[in-house]
């Protein structure tokens, strides 16, 4: 993938892994991974969005329909990756303007490793 090239995100609500989504993925002896076919009559395929030789270079993962347990093992199997958190704040005391009716939806973004090799992790925290 060209540097100039736009990344564009995919939404797969019932994602159940590459095989069921409809993709092969193959991974490159540098650590790239690409999309190395999409299946006919896919969620992928479905979507319009998703192509072969198409590089993966991040996912987000929304904690919608996951359980708590999976969400804390998740996070704590996480380390030295760049990571965006969607972050409410829950506590009306700390924070007067917060909306408590705000529906709890949480997100996890992991962007591909970089290519620095840094030695400490980059960490995104967000709040809406």
């Amino acid at each position: 993938m060209s540097e100039e090239e736009e990344t564009r995100e995919v939404l797969f609500p019932d994602w159940e892994g590459p095989d069921k989504t409809g993709l092969t993925i193959e991974q490159t002896s540098e650590g790239e991974i690409f999309v190395k076919e999409v299946k006919g009559e896919s969620p992928a395929a479905r979507s319009g969005k998703v192509y072969e030789g198409d590089q993966i270079v991040g996912a987000t993962i929304y904690f919608d329909n996951m359980s708590s347990e999976e969400t804390a093992e998740l996070l704590k199997t996480l380390n030295r990756h760049k990571v965006g958190l969607k972050l409410q704040n829950k506590s009306p005391c700390c924070s007067p303007l917060s909306t408590p009716c705000r529906s709890p939806m949480g997100t996890l973004t992991w962007e591909g490793k970089t290519r620095f090799g840094g030695s400490s992790p980059d960490i995104i925290l967000v709040s809406t």
